[in-house]
């Protein structure tokens, strides 16, 4: 799957940190926003969802028809209640797992994963009936994903190692790998 991610990016590269840029960039400054005030402390919350959905969507179409449209990045905020709902209710969940011994959080991390693929699968689908769905989906899988997440363990640290930097290269290669997963679920294959 890391093999099928790293060939699919083969030429995209340029594209592929670009975009990925953009959305840290975005997530940074919803960041800093909300250490303004306590009302807006809520900002990152009600963003992170449109946001992860459409930098989903950006690395499924940039790998699938070679379109790197950075528009594409800004595609949740037209389903905003939609994926701001999946955003905050796995955001919420997790944090809740990772506050009672971190294994219960990776356990429900691992679970809801495939909500973000599932959403651009089915557009009518809405938020909560996405993350009841990929809980469903991975039921007996959350090993393999974990597994394939330890994979990355190496560049995460080189992430760390480089202050960030290489994010830009290793956050589009993992959501590959992860895309990739998703269709060997879903479809029994790679390429969908």
């Amino acid at each position: 799957m890391m093999r099928q991610a790293k060939i699919s990016f083969n030429g995209l590269w340029g594209t592929a940190v670009l975009g990925t840029l953009i959305y840290l960039l975005i997530g940074c400054v919803a960041s800093s926003i909300s250490k303004l005030s306590l009302i807006l402390s809520i900002v990152p919350l009600l963003v992170s969802g449109p946001l992860s959905y459409g930098y989903y969507l950006y690395i499924v179409k940039l790998v699938g028809t070679r379109n790197g449209d950075l528009n594409t990045l800004f595609a949740g905020f037209n389903r905003f209640v939609d994926t701001m709902v999946a955003g905050l209710i796995c955001s919420i969940l997790t944090v809740i797992g990772l506050c009672l011994l971190i294994v219960p959080g990776v356990i429900i991390a691992l679970g809801l994963s495939m909500t973000w693929f599932i959403m651009l699968d089915n557009p009518n689908i809405s938020g909560v009936d996405a993350l009841r769905e990929s809980w469903r989906m991975m039921d007996g899988h959350k090993m393999d994903l974990f597994l394939l997440v330890v994979r990355f363990i190496g560049w995460l640290l080189l992430v760390v190692i480089t202050c960030g930097i290489a994010a830009l290269w290793v956050e589009p290669y993992m959501v590959g790998a992860y895309l990739n997963f998703y269709r060997q679920l879903k479809y029994g294959t790679f390429k969908a």
